[in-house]
């Protein structure tokens, strides 16, 4: 499994970055400009997702979406995570 992931330390991004998302703009560059995460300068790339690592309330929600949705906002302690699901590994 593959995702890429925007980490928002606000909630009041969260909608105005969905919104873009929804009118067609690149999940990546959004990463860029306005992810928290230092996997922001590879836009947000997750790579291959180890599941044990990640946050049950995350991989959950991965194991429901559809490859090329956005999922989220998912809280951790880290802060909201805006998540799109690349692509599916076969088992």
């Amino acid at each position: 499994m593959q995702a890429r992931h925007i980490l928002l330390k606000t909630p009041l991004l969260v909608e105005p970055i969905m919104q873009a998302i929804e009118q067609g703009a690149d999940f990546a560059q959004l990463a860029r400009e306005h992810s928290a995460c230092p996997s922001r300068s590879h836009g947000g790339d997750w790579g291959q997702l180890d599941q044990t690592t990640l946050p049950k309330a995350i991989i959950d929600a991965l194991m429901e979406a559809n490859v090329g949705s956005v999922i989220g906002p998912i809280e951790s302690r880290h802060g909201l995570h805006l998540i799109k699901l690349e692509s599916i590994s076969a088992a």
